[in-house]
């Protein structure tokens, strides 16, 4: 994977330990995410698009999944949203920072925010089928294998 900083101040993904299997993304800027709050009995949950100033080059047949850190989610209640990273996007890699608490989070320039993964993804030749072949589940929808 090729990774080009957009920033200076931007720092390259690193992986915590030697059997990480995420690469732990940096925040290039400060920000706050602010807090969820209710509203006419609906959850406005609080959100930030937060700049990592690097780009990267997936290889061929791979795809980015962009996670959460276990820690900013037991701790601070903030969650990633919108984590995923086409093979041809070259633009900034941002990372959707959601906070599922009451108080507003500060994000640092340089804090690790969140985790990129790096999976191979299938590309099939889709084909028109006038029918589908059977299965055991059929059309079973939400639910329709039961709870246990």
């Amino acid at each position: 994977m090729k990774v080009t900083r957009l920033s200076p101040r931007a720092k390259l993904p690193v992986k915590a330990s030697e059997g990480a299997a995420g690469y732990d993304l940096f925040a290039g800027e400060a920000a706050v995410v602010p807090a969820s709050v209710v509203r006419d009995g609906r959850i406005e949950i609080g959100h930030a698009l937060v700049g990592t100033g690097i780009a990267v080059s997936l290889p061929a047949g791979h795809v980015g999944r962009i996670g959460s850190r276990s820690g900013l989610s037991v701790k601070h209640n903030i969650e990633i949203g919108a984590g995923w990273i086409d093979p041809d996007y070259r633009g900034e890699v941002k990372i959707e920072m959601k906070n599922l608490s009451g108080q507003d989070f500060i994000v640092e320039a340089g804090m690790r925010i969140a985790q990129l993964f790096i999976l191979p993804f299938a590309a099939p030749k889709l084909e028109e089928a006038d029918s589908l072949p059977p299965s055991q589940r059929g059309a079973g929808g939400f639910g329709s294998t039961g709870l246990t």
